[in-house]
């Protein structure tokens, strides 16, 4: 049977000339480009992804999507990506995205203007996200320019001002940054904190064990949720084998009552389809954790309308 779905983590870009929003990123190496992602293959990810797109992708037998949350991608000018979205919102019946997870840095002197923006003008954006995973290991794992940030006094008085605004922030941190963002999370109690993608378990895929002292970490803090989300960008070649270790300790943490389905799309599109996607998470979480349909709906519905006041 057809299960009703909130995603809670999707992109979308317009790279037509047209579009204010720019993305460098998406560029062609030529032109100041990435020239590569360990998503796979990047030049799959420089085109078009439209509301179109993903409302094609998630229509299939196995899920019915009724809300969803758009998480920044890293455009040039975050206001120009939020003003982006607003627009494809309002120009669909759907309503979609129905949330929008904006960018900041959160140590910049600009952030009190942008918080003030984001609040004032656009009801939409219900959190922040800063990509903040850093790898000592290998550099090319690495999405910030400096990794000490969980520990920054600049960062932390602005991560205190975002919880002002009644901001939820989404933790993008390594396995091995988790002691420092479970700290943060100590210290603010009050503040909507969520883990993304399963918590990254890429920075030493070999490393089961240093993943899952991490997350206990994380998991301890009562105001954090996990996102059930991202693993097949390390794991291209995927399987529910290689999948099921993960969810289930997810779930064995942070029990149902604070774990949330996103589909990390189009990034992990290179290499799963949608429905794909929905129905292995389901089968591990229904059959090898024995979940109950409410809890299943906790998973895939209720929590993300919760978290991000949908």
């Amino acid at each position: 049977m057809a299960i009703e779905v909130v995603d809670s983590h999707h992109h979308l870009w317009s790279l037509s000339p047209s579009n204010p929003t720019k993305y460098t990123w998406l560029k062609p190496v030529s032109e100041g480009g990435a020239s590569g992602h360990f998503a796979g293959n990047i030049e799959l990810l420089k085109q078009n992804y439209l509301l179109n797109d993903y409302l094609r992708d998630t229509t299939n037998p196995s899920c019915r999507l009724i809300k969803s949350v758009h998480v920044q991608a890293e455009a040039d000018d975050p206001i120009e990506e939020v003003k982006f979205l607003e627009q494809v919102s309002n120009g669909n019946s759907g309503g979609f995205p129905h949330g929008i997870v904006a960018h900041a840095n959160l140590a910049s002197p600009e952030l009190p203007k942008l918080l003030e923006t984001y609040t004032r003008n656009y009801p939409r954006v219900k959190g922040v996200r800063q990509l903040l995973n850093w790898s000592t290991k290998d550099s090319r794992l690495s999405m910030t320019d400096r990794g000490d940030y969980l520990t920054d006094k600049t960062w932390l008085e602005g991560f205190q001002l975002l919880t002002s605004y009644s901001l939820s922030f989404d933790f993008h941190v390594y396995p091995t940054q988790m002691i420092d963002a479970s700290k943060v999370a100590r210290q603010y109690p009050n503040a909507i904190l969520i883990l993304d993608h399963c918590g990254l378990p890429g920075d030493d895929r070999n490393d089961f064990n240093s993943w899952k002292e991490g997350m206990k970490h994380m998991a301890e803090q009562s105001n954090v949720i996990c996102k059930l989300s991202g693993l097949v960008m390390f794991n291209h070649a995927w399987s529910k084998e290689l999948f099921a270790p993960y969810i289930l300790e997810c779930l064995r943490l942070f029990t149902p009552k604070r774990c949330m389905f996103g589909s990390n799309f189009p990034v992990d599109r290179l290499h799963i389809t949608y429905e794909e996607l929905v129905n292995v998470y389901r089968d591990i979480a229904e059959n090898d954790a024995g979940l109950s349909k409410d809890e299943l709906e906790l998973i895939f519905k209720h929590n993300a309308i919760k978290t991000y006041r949908l």
